[in-house]
This record gives C-alpha cells, sequence and structure tokens, in this order.
C-alpha cells in the first residue's frame, strides 16, 4: 500500500476513471474477451458495451459519434486476421485522435502479432496505438491513462522563497505546459498562520492516533508540537487549495533565516493522509512523487544523490568523501549515497525495514550545524533491495529512469551532521549523470523501469 488509508480519501485525491469503448470488426466470435479484460483491470475502467461493426458506414457512424468521455478505443478481431475495418477505412480513427489499444490475447498472455501490421499503419497516420506485451502491462497502461488525467487537473503548493533552480515562478511552466500540472506558491508565514489556529489538544489527539508508526527519539519535546502544528497548518492550506501535495524551501527560507519548522514529520504524515510531499520546495521532485505514488500505488521518497568519484565536492560538502566499505570496491564507478539533511532522507514508515520510521532532532548540515530543535527523520532502507529512479526534467519533455540495488544503510560516527546515508549501486552511474536534472532523486522499490515507459508513453516524454 501506498498510504494509511483514510476512512475518507478527499476526492481530489482519487485517479479519475478510464472509460474503454471496445469496438469489434465484425460480428463473430472476439479475439479478446472484453468481460475477462474488465475483470483483470479491476474498478479503476469503465469498459462500455461491446459495439459489434456491421458496415463501412456503420463504423464511420460510431467512431465519429463516440461520447467525448471516451479515453480510448480498443479495437477488437474477429476473426485474427488483418482484414479489418480499420484497415479500409482509418480516417474515422484518424479524426478522432483517440488512443488505440490493441490487448493480448487474454488467456495465453502474449500479443497478437496479427497486429503488427495495423498498428504501424495507424502510428504512420499519426494515431496513438498502444500494442501492449501482456495483462499486466495493460493494467499499468490504463493506470497510465487515469494519472494522465489526474496530473492534468491537479495542482502542488510551494512554500517559500523561490530562489533554487527550482523556481516555480520561471522554471515550472515546462511541467505546467507538458503535463497540466500547476503550482501554487505560499509563503512560511501561511501554513505557521493556520497552524496558530489548533490547540495542543487537537494536535496530541491526532498524534494518538499515530505515534505507533514511530520511535521518538525526539530530545525536546515542545517541538513534536511545533512539528505537528506545522502540518496542520500545511493541510489547511492544501484542502482551501485542493492541492495533491507540497515542498517547503528549507535551505533557501526557512533554515537560514533561524527557523526550526521544518516539516519533516509533516511529509510522513501528509503522505499516510493521501498526499505527497518532498524536501526543499522541489517541485520537479514533487511531480516525480506524484508520477511514482499514483501510478505504483507504492511508496517512494526522495533524497540528495552523490556519486562516490566524486570525491573533492563530498569532502568539502561533509568534511568526509563517504567512502564505501572495501567489500564493494569492484562496485566503486556504480556506487552513490543518499543522503539529505544529516539522515538518508524523509523515509516513511512503508519503506522502513520493521515498519517504524525514527525521530529526532533535525540533523543539520557541515555548514548550519544541528542545535537539537525541530524534527527530523532518520530511517534506514531496506538492505540488498532493487529500485528504480526518476527524474523530470525542467523542460517536462524528458524523464530519466534508473535502476539499480540499495545496498545498505551506513551509520557515519563522529559526523552529527551526516549520521546515516544509504548505500547504492547504480547499473550505470555515468549514463546518470550524462543525464541528470538535478541532485534529488525519486526512488520506490522493485523494477519499474517498463512501468515508468508506459507512463512516459502516456505523457508523451521523452525516455532517457
Amino acid at each position: 500500500m501506498r498510504f494509511i488509508k483514510p476512512t475518507v480519501l478527499r476526492p481530489y485525491l482519487e485517479l479519475p476513471k478510464i472509460v474503454v469503448q471496445p469496438i469489434q470488426a465484425r460480428e463473430g466470435t472476439p479475439s479478446v474477451d472484453v468481460g475477462k479484460v474488465a475483470e483483470l483491470v479491476g474498478n479503476g475502467v469503465d469498459f462500455r458495451d461491446l459495439i459489434c461493426i456491421r458496415s463501412r458506414e456503420h463504423w464511420e457512424q460510431v467512431v465519429g459519434n463516440l461520447p467525448q468521455d471516451v479515453d480510448a478505443v480498443m479495437l477488437v478481431s474477429s476473426p485474427c486476421y488483418p482484414t479489418e475495418i480499420w484497415n479500409e477505412a482509418p480516417e474515422p480513427l484518424v479524426r478522432r485522435g483517440l488512443p488505440i489499444l490493441f490487448w493480448p490475447l487474454v488467456q495465453h498472455d502474449e500479443p497478437d502479432f496479427w497486429k503488427w501490421s495495423c498498428a504501424d499503419l495507424l502510428r504512420a497516420l499519426d494515431c496513438k496505438v498502444h500494442l501492449i506485451e501482456s495483462n499486466h502491462e495493460g493494467c499499468i497502461l490504463l493506470r497510465a491513462m487515469a494519472v494522465r488525467k489526474f496530473l492534468a487537473r491537479s495542482r502542488m503548493v510551494v512554500f517559500g522563497k523561490q530562489n533554487f533552480p527550482w523556481n516555480a515562478f520561471s522554471g515550472a511552466k515546462g511541467i505546467e505546459k507538458s503535463i497540466g500540472l500547476r503550482l501554487v506558491v505560499k509563503s512560511l508565514e501561511d501554513f505557521r498562520k493556520a497552524g496558530k489556529a489548533h490547540s495542543d489538544e487537537e494536535l496530541l489527539a491526532y498524534w494518538n492516533e499515530r505515534q505507533g508508526r514511530y520511535v521518538d527519539n525526539i530530545p525536546q519535546r515542545p517541538e513534536l508540537l511545533t512539528a505537528l502544528r506545522t502540518w496542520f497548518g500545511i493541510r489547511d492550506i492544501l484542502d482551501a487549495e485542493h492541492a495533491i501535495g507540497f515542498g517547503v524551501n528549507c535551505y533557501g527560507d526557512l533554515i537560514i533565516e533561524g527557523g526550526r519548522d521544518m516539516p519533516c514529520l509533516a511529509q510522513c504524515l501528509a503522505r499516510e493522509e493521501g498526499f505527497i510531499a518532498a524536501c526543499d520546495g522541489d517541485f520537479c521532485a514533487m511531480t516525480n512523487m506524484a508520477m511514482a505514488a499514483w501510478l505504483l500505488d507504492a511508496p517512494c521518497m526522495m533524497s540528495n544523490l552523490y556519486p562516490l568519484h566524486y570525491v573533492g565536492a563530498l569532502t568539502e560538502h561533509f568534511g568526509d568523501r563517504l567512502a564505501a566499505d572495501g567489500k564493494y570496491a569492484s562496485m566503486e564507478g556504480n556506487l552513490a549515497r543518499l543522503a539529505h539533511c544529516g539522515y538518508v532522507g524523509v523515509v516513511s514508515p512503508e519503506m522502513v525495514p520493521g515498519g517504524k520510521a525514527r525521530l529526532t532532532d533535525w540533523g543539520g548540515t557541515y555548514e548550519l550545524k544541528r542545535d537539537g530543535r525541530g524534527v527530523g527523520v532518520d530511517s534506514d532502507l531496506a538492505p540488498n533491495t532493487e529500485f528504480t529512479g526518476i527524474e523530470l526534467h525542467f523542460n517536462g519533455n524528458d524523464l530519466l529512469i534508473v535502476h539499480g540495488e540499495i545496498l545498505e544503510s551506513t551509520r557515519h560516527a563522529g559526523m552529527p551532521h551526516c549520521e546515516s546515508s544509504a548505500l547504492l549501486r547504480l547499473d550505470d552511474l555515468e549514463y546518470f549523470i550524462r543525464h541528470v536534472s538535478r541532485e534529488h532523486i525519486v526512488i520506490t522499490y522493485g523494477d519499474h523501469r517498463r512501468d515508468f515507459q508506459l507512463l512516459a508513453e502516456v505523457l508523451g516524454l521523452n525516455v532517457q
């Protein structure tokens, strides 16, 4: 599960249904049982009644008069030979412009190779054609279509000054133009003011329901109330904006101005309620998290990725090169670390071995020393675990997909500004560096390269 499912999920956090119109080329036994496909896909897709074509005129009438709420057409043969009505008269499909699905043979879970040629013909006529490889791939594809509709109608909130490269005023235009996701910029004082409306009793009652998911090592007890009030203030604004997630510019605004009401715990609590949340107000990372969370319905996290062969840069930033143990020497060229704010990053309980996130004080940096205030999240990632990472570029057109393994979460003795980091092996670190957008990467457990490729195909993104 991606989140602890709330009793009532906010409507603007739910994926919309996808409407598919199956059309059979002629009377006879269909090559694909649409009813079985509907059972495989589940409740997220509305399959309209199968229409069986009686003539060319009927074909042109059916396709030309499809309702506006139809998201895709599924073309079904009878029998499985390439002498179908869409080959004789593809023009109605071209004019209608809807995505075209050729579902695999359900009982064999393999593509219908009779559709190779007609798929290529229709693509040559600028139709969007999906020749689906397997039942699982078809389910992911339809979910990707739902994600596309979802993102196009959604918005996110970033708090703080826009002084990082992920400047929402100037840098968000590419993503908004590409996938439609919009950003709202608020000040830090907005969530601080909203949070003051909530009493300590209300905050503690909320915490009592959730604290079993956390190991509490917060040294100063008033900091917990501050962290909870931060979340309540942010949540009020998310609800007012009908926004799906948030980010706060900590290092470019909040922390350097002396604030310690950073939203680390708020990120975890937001994810529990169905939102996404990322560090530093990085709207690209926030978009990546939205793509991953709603496509896979699985937990994800973000952090800074540091290639270990950048010895000078790491030493200057951490006061130590963060070298890997000798047993990983053979992997050195593809090793990197995840680290952010003194720890691995904000890791939600769902991604922590044992299922509980560890809370402590904010970890600081080499330059900005920790002072015992704030609430940070110091949790490990699952060791020896496959992962997939993504980065959507600022242009909103290029999606970098990487794959590798989480080797371990490392404890760094004598480094209060970097108590822990995660050691990663990437399949091809140099490829990542050549195509990188920024240091922030979003990762999820498992091999989801093909899933993200399908999402990119639906969104019209270039895969790197």
